[in-house]
């Protein structure tokens, strides 16, 4: 089994970083009298990624400081370069195009991306998840998602 020590203790700080980063953007959402306003769902989520992001580190480093292994991946890193910036695409565009229509084309990517080549499988999965996703949260938690505004 490969020692993975390493990059556990670099993902772990970077959860904890992007959690606090997270939590302080959440405080400055709009503020509500009474029940839970626009910025606690994130705190929550912020809260638990704190959490799950120290364990990481700390069982990381339980053995000791982790020495550097074998030799960098780049195939990997480009790889992973690559679905970042989709993912950031996805997120930009979804402001004037929309949620219902950006979301099952950046499932659908997604699926393509890490080899699934089912593809009718694929599209169905992606319309399938949006619409449940849409559901959870437009209908059952009423947490306004971007609509198409191109026009």
């Amino acid at each position: 089994m490969k020692n993975t020590r390493r990059a556990d203790l670099v993902m772990g700080l970077l959860l904890v970083f992007l959690a606090v980063f997270w939590f302080v953007e959440a405080e400055k959402m709009l503020k509500v009298d009474a029940g839970l306003g626009p910025g606690d769902y994130p705190k929550v989520v912020a809260a638990g990624l704190f959490v799950f992001g120290l364990l990481l580190a700390a069982s990381s480093l339980l053995d000791g400081w982790p020495r550097k292994e074998g030799v960098a991946d780049h195939k990997a890193a480009l790889r992973l370069a690559v679905f970042v910036a989709a993912t950031i695409v996805y997120v930009l565009s979804m402001s004037s195009l929309g949620f219902s229509l950006t979301t099952p084309f950046y499932l659908f990517f997604g699926a393509w991306f890490f080899g699934y080549r089912k593809y009718a499988v694929a599209a169905a999965g992606s319309a399938g998840m949006t619409v449940a996703i849409y559901v959870v949260f437009r209908v059952i938690f009423q947490v306004m998602l971007p609509e198409f505004r191109l026009f």
